[in-house]
């Protein structure tokens, strides 16, 4: 293959790379931590970053800044769409810097195996998936894989250019103020120079002081910026502690494969490690060096992450995805080396054979990108934008909105007049606290929604919701896609604001107000509140019912679309024992998903259900005709 064909190849790696980067790159909100980055690394200024998020994030200083220039590019941090364009672009710059990584470890010769490990990492489904997140990652990771080619590249026989050890220093510091483990990166090349090349001290001295002057930096700059964290306070770690044996199940098919392997494919952690292992072995058999460095690469990271975190819970593969260049060298040089003892006896090009062998690798990965794409039990992030545009549009200056998970995506898609805050506060804020609190809060306010989902392992994870349902009314309920949506209201109502009745019941009961939703909830329903006021009490139980009319409906034959028959308070009250005179609320729900464009009626009334016998209005009809509603 010549240079120009190689180059051709290596742009089109790069467009796909990029088309993977960019589909439905805003499909889906941002997580928890991208919105965290949004509102603390990009639009917070950098001194107040700098002051109260660095001090308890451990982020290197590059973090902060380059997310806040970022954001001044943008010109904001509205759009999701914008704010994942820094790790789609910067994780690009890893799709060349792998071309370039497997020239220098094997030649001029090796441009067609360059290319296919270039198409690997554009395609590779762990690059994808943080390219598409507003974190540190993918741009560490594309920064990480040009330093390490920058690394290789110097050695005491070919190259001893100032301006390439300059860059390769500059490039490296950069990379590491970026993000903290690039060091684990460091020290494993500077073990294997060691190793590699210990008999020419020179070149040994100069490697090292570089190295030396590199961790000196980030050392430093830690220290200014986190050093109280050494005390043993501030940052424990969010993620799992250390298992050794997820090293094979968890740690190597995701960084080979990325975390998104359909379930049926999960098992194969097994072939992968000897795959892996084979690999290693051949390239050490074929070519020692590249062998040690590519061992290095990947080990050397694993075993001293799984040694921080033995201290701290940071157990998890992305924290060392730096080392996929390395798994993807094993895997196509590893093919290489094997194709070594037959590529004369089979009539097809050697970098033909290596496709071939690493084309389960493709097939796999490209179900494993599906999956990504398409499942939404594999969804990054709850439906944060829909709960956010369910509430802006619903809550008044007079409510209070409660957030149960206390994860920052909340934050950055509600913008609504309700004041919010999180409860329970801490997994160890007592239960007879947080219930003192919401009792003040509960006379503050006019009603109060609780949204989201409770964190299951927090040991007060249910005090909030336990509260309200014992001590308020839950007047509407739903949930976007999941994220749960609960908005209570007291039971008392003054009932010197309905004056005149709007319809009566027998003498029985008399309608006083009502609310309609008439834009249906998240799940489907059309909500409403009716209030009622006794004026007298009866000698079997009554219910009311709320139906929904319009055109006949093929599926029952009758006008009726929706109904919502129940008991007072659905069954909390009894009308043989109400109070005369009180104003009580009631919810109904109307299902709204098989609603055809058009208007529809609502009625109400009340019947005795023991002989379904309706009760008549003042105006001598069995319903009332509430309101008309238009579905667009």
């Amino acid at each position: 293959m010549s240079q120009k064909q190689s180059y051709i190849l290596l742009i089109l790696a790069i467009l796909l790379g990029f088309f993977l980067r960019l589909y439905n790159l805003d499909h889906v909100p941002l997580r928890g931590d991208e919105a965290f980055s949004a509102l603390n690394w990009a639009q917070m200024p950098i001194n107040q970053s700098l002051a109260e998020i660095a001090t308890i994030e451990p982020h290197p200083l590059l973090t902060y800044v380059i997310f806040h220039i970022w954001n001044l590019i943008i010109g904001g941090i509205d759009s999701p769409f914008a704010l994942r364009m820094l790790g789609v672009l910067g994780n690009l710059i890893g799709i060349p810097a792998m071309y370039a990584l497997i020239i220098s470890l094997m030649g001029r010769s090796a441009r067609n195996i360059a290319v296919i490990a270039a198409f690997m990492f554009a395609i590779h489904p762990f690059e994808v998936w943080h390219s598409q997140d507003f974190r540190n990652y993918a741009l560490w990771a594309g920064l990480s894989a040009t330093t390490l080619w920058l690394g290789v590249r110097l050695n005491p026989r070919e190259n001893d250019s100032t301006i390439d050890w300059a860059l390769y220093g500059i490039l490296a510091t950069v990379t590491t103020f970026t993000f903290y483990t690039e060091l684990l990166i460091i020290g494993a090349l500077g073990l294997f120079m060691l190793l590699r090349y210990y008999r020419n001290r020179q070149f040994i001295f100069r490697f090292l002081a570089l190295q030396t002057v590199i961790v000196v930096a980030v050392l430093f700059g830690f220290l200014v910026l986190q050093g109280d964290l050494l005390g043993g306070g501030g940052y424990g770690g969010n993620v799992e502690a250390f298992s050794a044996p997820d090293y094979l199940t968890r740690f190597i098919p995701t960084l080979v494969f990325g975390d998104t392997i359909p379930i049926e494919l999960s098992q194969l952690w097994i072939p992968l490690c000897l795959m892996v292992f084979i690999g290693l072995v051949l390239l050490f058999y074929i070519k020692r060096s590249i062998g040690l460095l590519l061992m290095l690469l990947i080990f050397i990271p694993l075993i001293l992450l799984g040694i921080a975190s033995t201290r701290i819970s940071i157990f998890h593969p992305r924290y060392v995805l730096v080392t996929v260049p390395a798994f993807i060298s094993v895997l196509i040089l590893g093919a290489f080396s094997f194709t070594h003892y037959f590529h004369k006896r089979i009539p097809i090009p050697r970098a033909g054979q290596v496709l071939i062998l690493v084309s389960p690798w493709f097939i796999i990965s490209a179900i494993t990108l599906q999956n990504y794409f398409t499942n939404s039990d594999l969804r990054k992030a709850p439906a944060w934008d829909e709960l956010g545009e369910f509430l802006n549009m619903n809550v008044d200056d007079d409510d209070l909105v409660i957030q149960l998970s206390l994860d920052p995506a909340f934050s950055y898609y509600y913008s609504g007049v309700a004041d919010d805050r999180g409860l329970p506060a801490s997994p160890i804020q007592p239960a007879n606290e947080i219930v003192t609190l919401l009792d003040d809060l509960r006379t503050s306010y006019d009603s109060i929604y609780v949204v989201s989902n409770a964190i299951p392992d927090w040991q007060n994870a249910d005090v909030v919701e336990t509260w309200a349902n014992e001590n308020m009314q839950l007047v509407r309920l739903s949930n976007a896609s999941g994220l749960g949506i609960r908005q209570y209201k007291n039971w008392d109502i003054d009932g010197t604001q309905f004056v005149e009745p709007l319809i009566q019941f027998d003498d029985v009961v008399e309608l006083v107000g009502f609310e309609v939703f008439e834009k249906p909830l998240p799940t489907g329903e059309i909500a409403l509140w009716l209030y009622w006021r006794p004026l007298t009490q009866t000698n079997i139980s009554i219910k009311s019912f709320v139906h929904l009319v319009g055109g006949i409906n093929p599926d029952t034959g009758s006008p009726l679309w929706a109904q919502d028959d129940q008991f007072p308070q659905n069954g909390r009250l009894d009308s043989a024992l109400w109070q005369i005179g009180t104003v009580y609320r009631d919810v109904y729900y109307l299902p709204a998903e098989s609603l055809l464009t058009g208007d529809y009626q609502i009625l109400v009334g009340w019947y005795n259900p023991e002989n379904n016998m309706r009760l008549f209005t003042n105006l001598d009809d069995d319903n009332y005709p509430l309101a008309t509603i238009s579905m667009p």
